[in-house]
């Protein structure tokens, strides 16, 4: 029995040093970062205003009960700031921004950041359909960190004519602009394309993978990769008149590859 226990003693031991062997070879950038996207500089990478369409909320939530004041800034896909508010957050408590009541009814796209001189905050970012035919296209999505990461990961996208999808990258730092690669894989990893996009600073560009890809009717990944200095956050939007969704979700950070450009 002994000799049993010691096996077992053995085999644990040598698991553990190779999980954290692997853990070391295979760390991911930024795998220290709050994953619940949390803190006191996030960004919401996609925001547009159409007030006969759909109304937008952005809620920020003091969740470490610190009561801080967070100031919001509004920025156009060129980065050029159009609005910027300030608000007390309640302790354990939340404020409702809608972007669209400070830039006079207009049809608009752009980014949102968000800055906390007292704590770490939660933010989310809403959009609801006027139409209630079209509820089913309301979703949601958190705001990003914006210290954002070297390369991120679109896990799957569908490149079709009758597929509203977009690709969006923004530019978190507000001194310099960052250059971008964006590479499009097939789902059994066959590359189909990669072009550098500039994106100025505070600004973002949307990316339809149907256009990108050259209307090629395909389904794939994609990697999106600093080319140089700089870091990006990101998000994937795609929705479907014909059956009736509409899905937004993060990009995946992911470890910087080894380049070929």
């Amino acid at each position: 029995m002994q000799q049993m226990h010691r096996r077992i003693i053995a085999i644990m031991f040598a698991i553990a040093c190779v999980s954290h062997g692997a853990r070391a070879q295979f760390a991911f950038e930024g795998e220290h970062a709050p994953q619940l996207r949390v803190g006191d500089q996030l960004v919401v990478n996609y925001f547009e205003a159409d007030p006969e369409m759909f109304e937008t909320h952005l809620v920020i939530t003091d969740h470490e009960g610190t009561g801080s004041v967070v100031n919001v800034l509004l920025y156009d896909m060129d980065g050029t700031l159009v609005d910027d508010q300030s608000y007390f957050l309640p302790i354990f408590g939340k404020v409702n921004y809608n972007p669209a009541d400070h830039i006079g009814g207009r049809r608009f796209k752009g980014t949102i950041r968000i800055y906390s001189d007292g704590g770490n905050v939660s933010a989310q970012y809403w959009q609801f359909y006027r139409d209630p035919l079209r509820s089913a296209f309301n979703t949601a999505i958190p705001a990003s960190d914006a210290h954002g990461a070297a390369a991120l990961l679109c896990q799957h996208f569908v490149a079709a004519p009758d597929i509203d999808a977009r690709l969006v990258l923004v530019n978190p730092a507000a001194d310099s602009a960052v250059t971008v690669a964006v590479t499009f894989y097939l789902d059994h990893g066959k590359q189909l394309t990669r072009d550098k996009h500039v994106i100025p600073p505070n600004g973002m560009i949307e990316l339809n993978p149907y256009t990108e890809n050259e209307g090629l009717i395909k389904t794939g990944l994609a990697y999106c990769e600093v080319v140089g200095e700089g870091a990006i956050v990101g998000e994937y939007w795609q929705a479907s008149p014909a059956e009736d969704y509409q899905v937004s979700l993060p990009l995946d950070i992911i470890p910087v590859r080894q380049k070929h450009w």
